[in-house]
């Protein structure tokens, strides 16, 4: 009889948050968990089940991280579309055994401040919060603020960081709006803050930003493959667009394998896998379509 059991998911992200950071720690490496439970045990977010641990590291420090970890049994995530890996900022690991991934970022979008001056001032206001009995490194809460609204505003277009949005505007107390400046201006977020802080009532800041930039407009309107190849098809030249057309009507295996782990490689499952990522993109079409023009648009505008 199998006596084995499957961990929880909630269990899993905690547990492998306490191994991220015996790893860092073991490796003298400085790292931050960003988002998921420290966001709820700071009271800024509902209470729910994450996917993945998300942990900052320093830019310099990524690649150390990752073979660390690669080194207990964490294998990167495939990535296909060249317009998202464009603005990299994380590798994704999943492990054969876990239920869960490790998001590990060297930086986080909306924060256009030098990636090593950022994790500096994030760092500088660290906190620790329990997590598996282990004492880990979390942001600020003024920092965890701007992280879950960075994160929310990146895809506005969907119910849930709508819901999640709408709730941190109730859960953050005017007594933080001062640190949240100051903070947002030192990271060089406010571009990208620019709703929150407006939502917030925050009109007098004592540095304004320029219009957000190129990176942060194409992650605001790149939520999927379909959006994505979408974009680099209109920002191709010419001479390029039939060989990006090509590409997204027939990716490579690597890219049907960012979907599918376990992808069946016969000619038989590889003509499943284009047929199903063809009538996913086909009716996803108009909403990407909508979602570019609206995304520009409001570039336009600022």
């Amino acid at each position: 009889m199998d006596n084995t059991e499957t961990l929880h998911q909630d269990e899993a992200v905690l547990l492998a948050t306490a191994l991220v950071d015996h790893v860092a720690v073991s490796a003298g490496l400085q790292v931050l968990f960003i988002k998921g439970p420290a966001a709820t045990m700071m009271g800024l977010r509902e209470n729910h089940v994450s996917a993945d641990v998300d942990v900052l590291v320093r830019p310099e420090n990524l690649d150390r991280l990752v073979e660390r970890l690669g080194a207990r049994g964490w294998l990167e995530r495939p990535s296909g579309v060249s317009v998202v890996r464009r603005y990299s900022h994380s590798q994704t690991l999943y492990h054969p055994q876990w239920n869960c991934d490790i998001d590990v970022h060297n930086r986080f979008p909306g924060m256009e401040a030098h990636a090593g001056s950022a994790f500096d001032a994030l760092w500088r206001g660290r906190q620790y919060l329990v997590m598996a009995t282990r004492s880990v490194p979390v942001p600020s809460v003024p920092a965890a603020v701007i992280f879950q609204a960075l994160h929310s505003l990146r895809a506005m277009d969907e119910p849930r960081h709508q819901r999640e949005y709408s709730g941190l505007l109730q859960r953050v107390d005017t007594s933080m709006h001062k640190e949240i400046v100051e903070l947002s201006i030192e990271l060089q977020a406010t571009s990208a803050l620019q709703p929150l802080l407006d939502d917030l009532g925050i009109v007098d800041l004592p540095v304004r930003q320029g219009p957000v930039s190129d990176e942060w407009s194409n992650r605001t309107s790149i939520q999927g493959t379909g959006t994505a190849y979408l974009v680099a098809l209109i920002e191709a030249p010419w001479r390029a667009k039939p060989r990006v057309l090509v590409r997204a009507i027939f990716p490579s295996r690597n890219t049907l394998r960012e979907r599918d782990l376990h992808l069946d490689d016969s000619v038989a499952g590889l003509l499943r896998a284009h047929v199903a990522r063809w009538r996913r993109g086909m009716a996803g079409l108009p909403a990407a379509a909508r979602k570019i023009r609206t995304s520009r648009r409001r570039q336009r505008s600022l």
